[in-house]
């Protein structure tokens, strides 16, 4: 399910909705190149030294406190997922790294999983290029390709809320295009949704994530189960 590319941080594409979509070069956020790391983690705050993040691996890793050098920045919210590019310089414990940022990127899709309030045929669907989909933690991650438009698009992940307290829990990769009238070319996105809502229902045994993936359109659906 998970696919890996090489390269680094791009450029943004604007977004509605209370979401941004980061553009950038192939990279699932979570591999290391040269001394550095790209990673997607979540901005918890300032201490004296600099912006500290929280780090999480694949599924349930332990919780990683990351320690940096970053002044405060404007566009970095408390909450908000980020993908960060750094260098781990002292492991203080296994959950407190010290650690140099070169750069990050403050365009991922950083939204809560949402409820459809009209029947699911009424909510756009625009096909992506889906290059990863995985879990960390309390959180569904996204790396897929989007049609450039140059306008404005929502993207964000949806319950059925008719499964909200079933054994598996169905979720939609919402993506409208809002009527642009012309697409131009592919580029690569990143999102983070959180889920924690659902996941942690004693009821819910899996999520299932469908999506309408492009490049693999015989594969409407992904589960994580627990």
């Amino acid at each position: 399910m998970k696919r890996y590319l090489k390269h680094s941080m791009a450029c943004m594409l604007a977004v509605v909705a209370m979401v941004a979509i980061s553009c950038q070069d192939d990279n699932d956020g979570t591999d290391v190149y040269t001394d550095f790391r790209y990673d997607l983690v979540t901005y918890t705050g300032q201490e004296a030294e600099g912006a500290t993040f929280e780090y999480l691996g694949q599924n349930d890793s332990t919780v990683v406190t990351l320690h940096s050098n970053l002044d405060k920045q404007d566009d970095l919210k408390v909450g908000r997922r980020v993908l960060l590019n750094y260098k781990v310089q002292e492991r203080l414990s296994p959950s407190n790294w010290r650690v140099t940022v070169n750069n990050y990127s403050a365009g991922v899709a950083s939204d809560s999983l949402r409820y459809n309030t009209h029947p699911l045929e009424d909510y756009a669907m625009h096909p992506i290029r889906l290059k990863s989909l995985w879990r960390t933690g309390n959180y569904i991650n996204l790396r897929c390709e989007l049609e450039y438009t140059g306008k404005q698009r929502q993207l964000y992940l949806m319950i059925d809320k008719e499964t909200h307290h079933a054994d598996t829990v169905h979720c939609y990769l919402v993506h409208d295009l809002l009527g642009a009238p012309a697409t131009y070319f592919w580029r690569s996105c990143y999102a983070s949704f959180y889920v924690g809502q659902v996941w942690h229902l004693e009821s819910c045994k899996t999520l299932r994530v469908h999506v309408n993936d492009e490049t693999y359109p015989d594969r409407t659906y992904y589960d994580f189960s627990k």
